[in-house]
């Protein structure tokens, strides 16, 4: 009988010995792309450095921090190379092995995952450009903006808790919580904009905000997308 509060792991089938380290979290965000072996791990391994990149941005938009920039940067560079890793030796490594409907669905989750640190980026090039044209955001628009990106983290840990899991209620919530972020995005949209025409914010804000809530919305929507295909996978072996 299916257990019902987990779904089909279809990583475990391009990548059965997966090690215990990717229990160790915490310090997996350090592991340089050349060391990934394992596709699960090294999703693992993207979602941790995407996680800790939108953490340091959510404190770099507010405090301007040349060292976290850096770090900031140095994350992007590696989810991008991890992508090419996987996508290029691990996964079309595992062709004889993993069915070919599977294989096809989740081939493409290291690419989401690297649209996600794209999206990221042009959030730090938004914060570098605030820095040096000492643009400022008003604390009500500074509240909101840390309100999304609270919720965007905690949706980001969700689907790395996920992944390893296999928790059907918490991919569910993550569906719910994409409900949500795009609710918060429209809202702050109407207020910010409101804001704008009563002069309460610099005019020289506003396409920094608007980039900064379409990086935060798309990021999410890569998400969402690898949960949907999850849950289709799970389906179809029902």
């Amino acid at each position: 009988m299916k257990d019902t509060k987990f779904f089909f792991n279809p990583f475990r089938l391009i990548s059965p010995k997966l090690d215990s380290e990717a229990n160790r979290l915490e310090e997996m965000i350090e592991t340089p792309p050349e060391e990934v072996t394992h596709f699960e791990e090294g999703l693992l391994v993207m979602m941790g450095k995407i996680i800790e990149m939108t953490r340091l941005l959510s404190q770099i938009l507010v405090v301007p921090d040349p060292e976290k920039m850096a770090t900031a940067e140095r994350l992007g560079r590696e989810i991008h190379e991890e992508e090419k890793s996987l996508t290029g030796n691990v996964v079309f490594g595992a062709l004889e092995v993993t069915p070919g409907e599977v294989l096809k669905a989740v081939v493409l989750f290291p690419g989401h995952l690297e649209r996600v640190g794209d999206h990221l980026e042009s959030i730090l090039n938004c914060c570098r450009i605030k820095d040096r044209e000492g643009i400022l955001f008003i604390d009500k628009s500074n509240q909101e903006l840390g309100n999304l990106f609270d919720l965007l983290i905690e949706i980001l840990t969700n689907f790395r808790d996920v992944l390893m899991t296999r928790n059907r209620a918490l991919l569910q919530l993550i569906g719910d919580q994409d409900v949500k972020l795009g609710q918060m995005i429209i809202d702050f949209q109407a207020a910010y904009e409101d804001r704008l025409l009563e002069g309460l914010c610099p005019p020289r804000s506003a396409s920094l905000i608007m980039d900064i809530l379409d990086s935060i919305k798309y990021s999410n929507t890569h998400i969402r997308d690898m949960g949907d295909i999850l849950l289709k996978l799970d389906e179809k072996r029902a």
